[in-house]
C-alpha cells in the first residue's frame, strides 16, 4: 500500500510539473551496487545470477540526482525480478559521448544504462504501451505479479527530466532489456573527471593467472574483463569438472575464483578435489556465493565473495587471497593436519531418523570424529546431563521434544552453571533443517542456534560448519597463533540464551591474536561508534534521511567486519530508513542501535583479555 501510495504521489508530482531534481556529486558504481543490494536476496531465493558492469570511461564522481537514478534502476531490477524464474539479470553503464556544459570548466556526460533479464519476455505488440500510466502487458499481469503500472511510467519520466529517454527491446518468452540515457556532469578539472581507481593496470597483481570457474557466461565474461583490465592472465571454465581437469593436467594458475552453485560438482566439492593433488593444494581459492547464503568455509577457501561482484571487493579478495600470511597458515594447516586432530571436539547427534543417524555418523567418521546419539530433544538434555559437549547437531522435527525446545532448555540450563555442571561452558548447537529458508534462521536464531545445515546434508557442509564454529572451543589452534591463550579465548563468548553481541574470534582473527591491536581497534570502534550514533540521531531529529542512510551504511560496515551481528542488523533498518525517505521508527532503533552498543561493552569489558581497555562513553 505504501508503495501505491508512494507510485502516485510521484506520478501526481510529475504531471503538475512540481518534481524537481537535486544536483549533487555522487559515485555511480556505488549507486548500481546499492540498487543490486537491495534486490540481491529475493534474486538469491530465485537463484538468479545479479552481474553488473560500467565502462572505465566514466569518472568516479558525477553530478546529477542520485536518489532518483536508483529510483529508475531499482524499478528495473524490481520488474527483472518479479518477471525471471531463471537465469541471470545483467545491468551495464556505458558511456556514449562527453561535451561541454554551458558553464565553463564543466563537461555533459551522456550514459546509456541497460538491465537485461532472461525473464518471460513481452510480446511485440505490448511493448508500445509499457510507459503509458497504470498499464501493463497483459490483463493477467497485475492478478499473478501484482503492481500498479505506474513505475514504468514514473521512470520514463524521470529519465527524460534527465535529459534522456526509456525504450525496451523483447521478445515472448526470452526475456527482455530495457534501455535508458540521462546526461551528468563533471567539472573537468577536479578529481571528479578522473576514472575510478581500480580502472587500470594494477602492479601487485598484473601477469599473475587466474582460474575463474561459474556455470554463467556473463558472470564468467565480467569477471575476466575485469581481471585483464588489472593485467592479471585469466582463463575461465563453465563447469567444475572441466576446471578440475585443467589443474589436474598441471595447468598452472596463481589462484582461481570458483562459484559455489554449479550444476554436478558444485564449488565445495570442487575445492576439495583440488586440495588433494598434491602440486595445487596450497594455491588460494576464492568462493563466490549468494549474498546472504551459507559461506561457512573458512579453511577451504582464503576468502568469500558476496554476489553480485562488486569490483573494489574483487580486487580486496584476490589480494587478501595472494598476500594474506594467515592465507597460507590455513592452507598448510588443511592439508597437513586431519580436521579432528587440529580441532578436537565432543558431538552429540540429536536426530530420530535412523537413515539420517547413519548418514551423518559416517560423514562425522570421515572427519575423524566419533559422537554420541540422541533420538530427540529430551534424551538430548539427558546426555548433556550425564556429560559436556562441544558441539550439537540438532534435528528441528523430533518426536517428545523437538531441536528448537531442546536448544532454550539448554540455554536457560547455562544461566544456573552451578545446578547444571555440564552447561558452564560453550556448547555450540547447530540446527539441522529439511528447510533453508529466512524465517528457519530466524526461529534458530531465536532459540539460541549458533547456525544451521539444509539437509540432506553433506560431507563439505559439516566439515566447513566445524571449520566455521570449532575456533569458538579452540581459537589458537585455527587461527595458527599462539598470542591469545586457549582458556582465555574460550571464555570470550559466555553462554547467553541467543545471539552474543560479537564474535570474539574475529577480533583475533582481524589482528592476528595480538593483544595490543585487539585493544587498539576496540578504542577505535567506541570513538567512531560513539560520533556516528550522535550524527544519526542528528540527522533523525533535522528528518535528514539522506544522512541517516548514509551514516547508518558506514557504521554497519564497520560492525559487520568486527562481528557485532546484531548491532549490523538494527543499522541495516535504520539504512533501509533512510534510502527509503521516510523515518518513522527511527528513534525506536536508535535507541535499540544504543541498547546494543552498552551489550557489546559490556561483553568486551569483561572480557579477560581486554580488561584493560577503558570503554569510553
Amino acid at each position: 500500500m505504501l508503495t501505491i501510495i508512494n507510485d502516485i504521489l510521484d506520478f501526481s508530482k510529475i504531471e503538475a510539473g512540481k518534481m524537481e531534481l537535486e544536483t549533487r556529486q555522487f559515485d555511480l558504481r556505488a549507486n548500481i551496487e546499492e540498487s543490486l543490494d537491495l534486490l540481491a536476496s529475493k534474486a538469491g531465493e530465485n537463484n538468479l545470477d545479479l552481474v553488473y558492469q560500467a565502462d572505465s570511461g566514466i569518472p568516479a564522481v558525477i553530478e546529477g540526482d542520485p536518489l532518483r537514478l536508483r529510483q529508475v534502476l531499482v524499478n528495473l531490477l524490481s520488474n527483472a525480478v518479479k518477471f525471471t524464474e531463471k537465469g541471470e539479470i545483467f545491468v551495464q553503464a556505458e558511456l556514449l559521448s562527453t561535451r561541454a556544459a554551458d558553464t565553463p570548466g564543466r563537461s555533459v556526460r551522456h550514459l546509456h544504462f541497460s538491465v537485461r533479464d532472461t525473464g518471460i519476455g513481452i510480446r511485440p505488440e505490448q511493448l508500445a504501451r509499457l510507459f503509458e500510466p497504470f498499464m501493463q502487458a497483459e490483463k493477467s499481469t497485475a492478478r499473478h505479479y501484482g503492481g500498479t503500472g505506474l513505475g514504468l511510467a514514473i521512470s520514463k519520466r524521470l529519465v527524460e527530466m534527465m535529459g534522456g529517454k526509456m525504450w525496451a527491446e523483447s521478445a515472448h518468452g526470452e526475456g527482455s532489456t530495457f534501455h535508458f540515457t540521462a546526461n551528468f556532469q563533471t567539472e573537468t578539472s577536479q578529481k571528479s573527471a578522473v576514472p575510478p581507481a581500480l580502472a587500470c593496470r594494477q602492479p601487485k597483481l598484473a601477469d599473475l593467472r587466474i582460474l575463474i570457474v561459474d556455470d554463467n557466461a556473463t558472470v564468467r565474461r565480467v569477471l575476466a574483463e575485469q581481471t585483464t583490465q588489472w593485467g592479471m592472465n585469466p582463463c575461465a571454465a563453465g563447469n567444475a569438472a572441466q576446471a578440475f581437469d585443467w589443474v589436474r593436467a598441471g595447468e598452472q594458475f596463481d589462484l582461481a575464483v570458483v562459484d559455489l552453485q554449479m550444476p554436478g560438482m558444485d564449488g565445495l566439492d570442487l575445492a576439495m578435489e583440488i586440495r588433494k593433488l598434491p602440486g595445487v593444494a596450497m594455491m588460494p581459492l576464492i568462493l563466490l556465493a549468494p549474498l546472504g547464503g551459507n559461506t561457512a568455509t573458512h579453511i577451504t577457501f582464503a576468502q568469500t565473495l558476496a554476489k553480485p561482484v562488486k569490483p573494489a571487493q574483487f580486487y580486496t579478495a584476490i589480494e587478501r587471497a595472494l598476500f594474506s600470511r594467515k592465507t597460507e597458515a590455513l592452507a598448510a594447516t588443511t592439508t597437513v593436519q586431519p580436521l579432528a586432530e587440529r580441532l578436537p571436539l565432543r558431538i552429540l547427534l540429536c536426530e530420530d531418523n535412523a537413515i539420517n543417524q547413519k548418514v551423518a555418523v559416517r560423514i562425522l567418521k570421515q572427519l575423524g570424529y566419533e559422537c554420541d546419539l540422541a533420538a530427540n530433544g529430551r534424551e538430548g538434555l539427558e546426555a548433556l546431563d550425564r556429560r559436556h559437549y562441544d558441539l550439537i547437531f540438532m534435528d528441528l522435527m523430533m518426536p517428545e521434544m523437538d531441536g528448537l525446545t531442546a536448544t532454550r532448555a539448554i540455554r536457560e540450563r547455562q544461566k544456573d552453571a552451578a545446578a547444571h555442571p555440564n552447561f558452564n561452558s560453550r556448547i555450540l548447537i547447530i540446527a539441522m533443517t529439511a528447510h533453508a529458508l529466512q524465517s528457519d534462521r530466524e526461529k534458530c536464531a531465536a532459540a539460541g542456534m549458533d547456525d544451521y545445515l539444509a539437509k540432506p546434508i553433506r560431507p563439505a557442509d559439516v566439515r566447513g560448519m566445524i571449520e566455521r564454529w570449532a575456533p569458538q572451543i579452540h581459537p589458537a589452534t585455527a587461527t595458527g597463533s599462539a598470542t591469545v591463550p586457549d582458556a582465555a579465548v574460550a571464555q570470550a563468548v559466555p553462554a547467553p540464551a541467543g545471539e552474543p553481541p560479537m564474535e570474539m574470534t574475529r577480533l583475533a582473527d582481524l589482528t592476528e591474536g595480538n593483544l595490543d591491536s585487539m585493544r587498539e581497534l576496540v578504542d577505535l570502534f567506541y570513538t567512531q561508534t560513539e560520533k556516528q550514533f550522535q550524527e544519526i540521531e542528528d540527522a533523525v531529529r533535522a528528518n535528514n534521511p539522506a544522512a541517516v542512510g548514509h551514516v547508518a551504511h558506514s557504521c554497519k560496515g564497520a560492525t559487520a567486519t568486527l562481528g557485532m551481528a546484531r548491532l549490523a542488523a538494527v543499522l541495516l533498518k535504520l539504512e533501509k530508513l533512510g534510502k527509503s525517505g521516510a523515518l518513522a521508527g527511527a528513534e525506536e532503533l536508535c535507541a535499540e542501535a544504543r541498547r546494543e552498543f552498552k551489550d557489546i561493552q559490556t561483553f568486551l569489558t569483561g572480557h579477560p583479555l581486554l580488561a584493560a581497555t577503558p570503554a569510553t562513553k
